[in-house]
């Protein structure tokens, strides 16, 4: 098990995400366990190698500007802190310009471990 230290009194939680597809993406992410899926920008799309096609399967996801269709897919691999999942569903959706982040950490990742946050600490762990 792997601990990553986290300012205990931020707003968020942000972790370092590897996503293996065509190429390898590094991005940064908010671990956001309000969230269904992983939620990827739409500039790294081509970059993993994946099309969004006609017959893609869609997901209405609310967001502060209202409910809104986007689409779902399939990440090849994702791996946080060391831990790696394969074949984790996504949706692909652009955070506001003015956010320090890439994207957000969901529970379609998450699920895959045991998350121990210790905010006394301000540790993270997955195993």
């Amino acid at each position: 098990m792997v601990d990553v230290k986290f300012e205990p009194n931020a707003n968020s939680i942000v972790v370092d995400v590897e996503l293996i597809g065509a190429k390898i993406q590094n991005l940064k992410m908010i671990l956001d366990t309000g969230a269904t899926f992983i939620m990827i920008p739409w500039r790294i799309i081509d970059t993993l190698g994946m099309q969004i096609t006609p017959s893609q399967e869609y997901v209405y996801v609310t967001t502060a500007s209202g409910v809104e269709k986007v689409p779902l897919v399939v990440l090849e691999t994702v791996s946080v802190l060391g831990k790696t999942a394969s074949k984790v569903q996504a949706i692909v959706h652009d955070l506001p310009q003015k956010s320090y982040v890439d994207g957000l950490l969901g529970l379609s990742f998450l699920r895959n471990f045991n998350i121990h946050i210790n905010f006394k600490e301000g540790l993270l762990s997955i195993d």
